[in-house]
């Protein structure tokens, strides 16, 4: 009984070994592994293109614009007198009755109107002052400058011809035509008498030394002389010795309304 429980214990004791032995081989054995996660790749944008400036333009320097310069109508006024002495026209018998003024755009007119379509003119130049065609008395006279006119026409009360009998005749200093106020030129019209039995002189107050003109028509049976003058001066031009007494270079157009 004894070698039999020997070798069973013999036997448990090597069963028990190999079961330890077995045990710890296990123990030592590496566990499997977990295989890696797949995870997704990094992508990596590229580096964003930096957008280019866009490219300066030089604008166009701004051209000013200016408009042609349009000739002034009132720069070339009347026909072809200017400052100094004119005169036109053959003399007539016909008598003045009627003096009167009136104005264009760019002249101030005064018109001396005969009883009668025949042609007839005068004399017209600045004088120092006005005076007494006879007698030479000084007339007052409103203005800066003065102008005579000596028509070739006898006037009303001294013609003989009887046209407006009962009137009563002008007097030497007399205003012959109301000049409105305000206007550019013309300041007074004045009568300065008979300077002989076929010719009458008028003095004429303007603002000042002014560009005129002389010129004549016929109407409905009668026939007048103008005098017309300038609102102002023209643009004076080089080496021009205008509003001197001297002839005058420009020439100027009609502006009769």
């Amino acid at each position: 009984m004894t070698n039999t429980a020997t070798r069973v214990l013999r036997a448990s004791t090597t069963a028990i070994a190999l079961a330890a032995a077995l045990a710890a081989c296990q123990s030592r054995t590496p566990s499997a592994e977990a295989p890696p996660s797949e995870t997704s790749p990094t992508v990596t944008s590229p580096p964003s293109a930096t957008s280019a400036p866009p490219p300066t333009t030089r604008s166009a320097p701004k051209v000013q614009r200016t408009e042609p310069t349009r000739p002034d109508p009132c720069d070339g006024i009347g026909r072809s007198s200017g400052y100094g002495p004119t005169q036109m026209g053959p003399h007539t018998t016909d008598e003045i009755y009627l003096v009167r003024v009136d104005r264009g755009p760019c002249v101030d007119r005064v018109t001396f109107r005969v009883n009668g379509t025949a042609g007839f003119g005068g004399h017209v130049e600045y004088v120092a002052r006005a005076q007494e065609a006879r007698s030479g008395d000084p007339i007052e006279m409103r203005g800066g400058a003065i102008l005579e006119i000596v028509v070739f026409a006898p006037d009303f009360g001294h013609a003989g011809g009887g046209h407006q009998p009962g009137r009563t005749p002008w007097r030497a200093g007399q205003e012959v035509a109301t000049v409105p106020s305000g206007w550019s030129a013309l300041r007074e019209v004045a009568y300065a008498g008979p300077n002989d039995g076929s010719e009458t002189v008028f003095a004429i107050g303007v603002r000042e030394r002014l560009p005129f003109t002389l010129t004549w028509r016929a109407g409905d049976g009668y026939s007048e002389v103008s005098l017309e003058i300038a609102h102002r001066k023209p643009a004076r031009k080089a080496n021009c010795a205008c509003g001197r007494g001297d002839s005058n270079p420009y020439v100027l157009s009609d502006t009769r309304t």
